[in-house]
């Protein structure tokens, strides 16, 4: 058998595409340049035009292969990386990569030899065209390295490398991890953060450069995220040592600055240790925890950009700051009681009082049964004994807040465990480094005020992410009730002269700190779910980490989200940067801290978009900002297909999609309002093919607060004038309301005077909770329909009857023939109330029937176009049957919803800034 040469060097590439020939002529070169090695029979030289499967055995019986093309995306002059079948390292163009030709060659033979790529960069690859005079220079530097390289005698190592790493790598100790593993490799050279995120330049064994290019890929700290890393040759040049520098200023939206971040357990350790320096001071923190996003002023992430820049470090902080082994090197946020950050506590008109121990005097005013007005991370608490009923009451009477559930927070995992039911999903994302609020079932053991929850059998359990709440939650033994510090309707306050403004007729003492806050951020809220845990309020923790889009914009792009639960989207190429939630949109206050948190965040990013993405509601506060602001391009998007896109932008769906939408309400095309829709979505195309028939809401808006307006008028379609006030005074709901204003609210229904068509599947969840629980009030958004999902019988039921449509608007505009029909359910929901049926075994009929009604439309739309792919959204999906039911009935392989991003408007942001994005895209084409 004939010995094959250990060296083999296959190089592939069109000698008539321009730089694309920078393969056969490297390959002619080094036949001169290596001839005596060749003719000795140590290499090989293999030249085609792309790389196919019979390339494979061309590896058998080497030691070594070395594939060598061109490539646009290498830097100049050239890359030499070492290969993998697992890995794809190669910038090929061509049929088959390297990695494929490693990966066929192992199913064939076993482990493939040693194998490296030599990727030398190309400009023009035209038909015709000869090669550039960038690419000559390009492959003289690979040829002179390859030929000293081959006979042993490159230099030692012939270049430098230098790393670009973008993604979440500033705030998370990534350059003192950097420095140590260099260091640890025998490594020169330095690290430092820029604009774009954080930039290496290394010198030494080619080895030992390979093996931290590899550490950065897969033993970055816990909190940083890789999301692109580029590796490039720079000449040679002696380092006395590896070193931090300074960082470059300057902003840039392709760093991704990392969110705050829960207190690590060693911080923690040290917060409760009696000897440690740190030992109950509330401000400890390091490379792995600690605030970022809420207290950064600008980019890139350092201690001078921050509102800790404030704060000099004393010699024992500055110590551990500069010390290599201290896990709070190079640690932006290090501080201690001699020289960070101190605690107070203050009367209701923020004046400081004299109390040796603020914390335990905190403790003391919350074991008494006060209120406290606690500063935090990103924003201010309010916070009471959750175990004392007459605190949790008072705090409700005080806030306005009469029946959403509270969040409660404890001191850790065996205490949240006595509360309520964690699976291992919950738990994790309980105890995750973003440290949200986690919706569980609540245990009917609980030591919580029985108001604590409010209509809800699940309760929000959050523990403490920073020392402070660790603190006062250990000194108080106690759950306490944790919700956002803001009047009803408001923006969350986070200044002391707001909160003295705002807050003091709400609390009895405050809980102050001296770190400004400069970024609003709330907590995170997350439900257990069927297969995990789904996002219901993307903040503290999640954002700002970017969404990457499955379409990439030609310049910047702002969308501006919805009216309710908004968020804005901040796109810069594919990359979508989503601010935390800031809330609604209904007050003057609230509008004006939006628009400074929304262009504060662009700031932050270094841009102004000149492309704004907005809502098709002419009244959003968000709608009009776009309108009134100035700019090149505004891109309207529809409520609910933004609702589809932002699943599809989350999932990374490149495909035609059918998706169900179900809320209170969006602005729709017509002018109407919408919000129980079937959905083709194509690359931002799309076409209503039905929906459930629209409710008349009598009074407008007023009717989504007083949703007796919705029964009745859902009892006027479904019997007519006559017959619904015949059977009004048997439904304990209307027991409040005149007859006259209900003979008004009939009329109003008949005549459409003052009556607003909604689609809404959220006004159905009212009109049918209202009748089902006598409920005349909504407390609060989606209360109603919360009640109703857990007032429903968890056993088999029957569906209602209901009126699917005659055919689907595939080709045509959605009309009445398209329509799901409820007005018989509503007639068989009120004869089986009056019969004395149960509230539980109505409100499950009523979600099966939804389902089963929906479940029939979209089959009916499956078979007509083919299309597979079911998007569920919409704020109606965090009911737990529709979602879990509908998956089922349609299949769990086809259906896809979001779970990083809310389905209720907190997601919309998303996918108007996709929407324009496509839209965008289809105008270039």
């Amino acid at each position: 058998m004939t010995t094959r040469a250990p060296l083999l060097v296959l190089a592939i590439g069109n000698p008539s595409r321009g730089d694309d020939a920078l393969g056969p002529l490297f390959l002619e070169r080094v036949s001169v340049a290596l001839a005596t090695e060749i003719a000795s029979g140590a290499i090989e030289l293999v030249t085609d035009f792309q790389l196919q499967i019979e390339h494979a055995l061309d590896l058998e019986g080497r030691r070594r292969v070395v594939f060598v093309d061109a490539s646009v995306r290498a830097a100049p002059p050239f890359e030499f990386s070492r290969l993998s079948a697992e890995r794809d390292g190669s910038s090929s163009t061509h049929a088959m990569s390297p990695g494929a030709v490693l990966a066929t060659y192992r199913g064939i033979s076993g482990e493939p030899p040693e194998s490296w790529v030599l990727a030398i960069r190309g400009e023009r690859f035209e038909l015709g065209e000869p090669l550039s005079d960038p690419a000559e220079a390009h492959l003289e530097a690979a040829l002179a390295f390859f030929v000293a390289e081959a006979r042993g005698r490159a230099p030692a190592p012939p270049w430098g490398r230098r790393l670009e790493i973008e993604g979440t790598v500033q705030g998370v100790g990534f350059r003192p991890w950097v420095y140590r593993t260099a260091l640890r490799l025998g490594l020169t050279g330095q690290v430092w953060n820029t604009p774009r995120g954080v930039t290496i330049e290394a010198f030494g064994p080619e080895s030992a450069a390979e093996a931290l290019v590899r550490a950065v890929q897969s033993d970055a700290p816990p909190a940083a995220r890789v999301r692109a890393l580029s590796s490039s040759p720079i000449p040679w040049r002696e380092e006395g040592d590896f070193t931090i520098a300074s960082s470059e200023a300057g902003g840039g939206a392709t760093m991704v600055l990392p969110p705050d971040l829960a207190t690590c357990a060693a911080c923690l350790r040290e917060v409760d240790a009696a000897d440690d320096r740190h030992h109950g001071y509330a401000f400890t923190s390091c490379t792995a925890c600690g605030p970022r996003f809420a207290i950064a002023e600008a980019l890139p992430y350092d201690r001078a950009t921050t509102t800790m820049a404030a704060f000099t470090p004393c010699a024992a902080c500055a110590g551990e700051y500069a010390h290599p082994e201290d896990r709070r090197f190079h640690a932006e946020t290090v501080a201690c009681a001699a020289c960070g950050p101190r605690v107070w506590l203050a009367d209701v008109r923020g004046e400081e009082l004299a109390v040796a121990e603020p914390l335990e005097a905190a403790a003391a005013l919350l074991l008494d049964g006060k209120i406290l007005g606690l500063k935090g991370l990103g924003a201010f608490h309010l916070v009471c004994d959750a175990t004392n009923a007459a605190a949790v009451v008072e705090l409700r009477r005080r806030k306005r807040r009469d029946a959403q559930p509270f969040a409660v927070m404890v001191l850790d995992v065996d205490a949240a465990e006595a509360l309520a039911e964690f699976d291992d999903a919950s738990r994790a994302a309980v105890t995750s480094a973003a440290r949200p609020i986690v919706l569980v079932p609540a245990r009917s053991s609980s030591s919580l005020a029985g108001d604590v929850n409010g209509p809800s059998r699940r309760t929000g359990v959050v523990l403490p992410y920073t020392p402070l709440h660790h603190l006062l939650t250990e000194r108080v033994a106690r759950p306490l009730v944790v919700t956002s510090g803001n009047p009803t309707g408001g923006p969350a306050v986070i200044d002391h002269a707001a909160a003295r403004a705002l807050l003091g007729g709400l609390v009895d003492a405050f809980l102050l700190h001296d770190r400004p806050i400069v970024r609003r951020v709330e907590d995170s809220v997350v439900a257990a779910s069927a297969g995990g845990t789904r996002v219901v309020r993307r903040a503290r923790g999640l954002a700002p980490a970017p969404i990457r889009l499955p379409a990439s914009a030609r310049e910047p792009v702002l969308a501006v989200g919805g009216h309710m639960k908004n968020t804005a989207c901040l796109v810069v190429g594919d990359l979508a940067y989503l601010t935390p939630h800031l809330g609604d949109l209904d007050l003057v206050e609230s509008e004006a801290a939006w628009r400074r948190d929304v262009e504060g965040f662009e700031q932050l990013l270094g841009l102004r978009a000149n492309v704004l993405a907005h809502d098709l509601h002419p009244e959003y506060a968000s709608t009009r900002y776009a309108l009134a602001r100035p700019a090149r391009r505004r891109i309207g998007v529809q409520h609910h297909v933004a609702h589809v896109l932002a699943a599809v932008a989350e999932l990374g769906l490149r495909e035609p999609v059918i998706g169900v939408v179900f809320d209170g309400t969006g602005w729709g095309t017509d002018g109407t309002s919408w919000g129980a829709e079937i959905l083709l979505v194509d690359d931002g195309r799309w076409q209503r093919v039905s929906s459930f028939r629209a409710l008349p809401l009598a009074g407008g808006e007023r009717a989504i607060k007083e949703v007796w307006r919705v029964a009745f008028a859902a009892l006027c379609e479904a019997f007519g004038r006559t017959e619904a006030l015949a059977l009004a005074p048997r439904f304990d709901v209307f027991g409040g309301p005149s007859r006259r204003s209900l003979e008004t609210i009939a009329t109003m229904v008949a005549t459409g005077v003052s009556t607003v068509k909604a689609r809404g599947m959220g006004r159905w969840f009212d009109a049918i909770g209202a009748l089902a629980l006598s409920l005349p009030r909504a407390g609060f958004d989606g209360h109603v329909a919360l009640a109703l999902e857990e007032a429903a019988d968890r056993g088999e039921v029957d569906a209602y009857p209901v009126g699917l449509p005659s055919a689907l608007a595939l080709d045509e505009e959605l009309g009445a023939a398209h329509e799901i029909d409820l007005r018989p359910t509503v007639r068989a929901v009120a004869n089986e109330l009056l019969s004395g049926s149960p509230p539980g075994r109505v409100a499950a009929r009523f979600h099966r029937t939804v389902v089963e009604a929906t479940a029939s439309v979209v089959a009916r739309v499956i078979g007509a176009t083919g299309l597979c792919r079911v998007v569920l959204s919409g704020g109606s999906f965090q009911n737990r049957i529709l979602e879990r039911d509908l998956t089922s009935r349609l299949g769990v392989e086809r259906v896809v919803t979001a779970r990083e991003v809310p389905l209720n408007d907190g997601g919309i942001a998303l996918g108007q800034a996709l929407g324009a994005v496509l839209a965008l895209a289809s105008e270039s084409r």
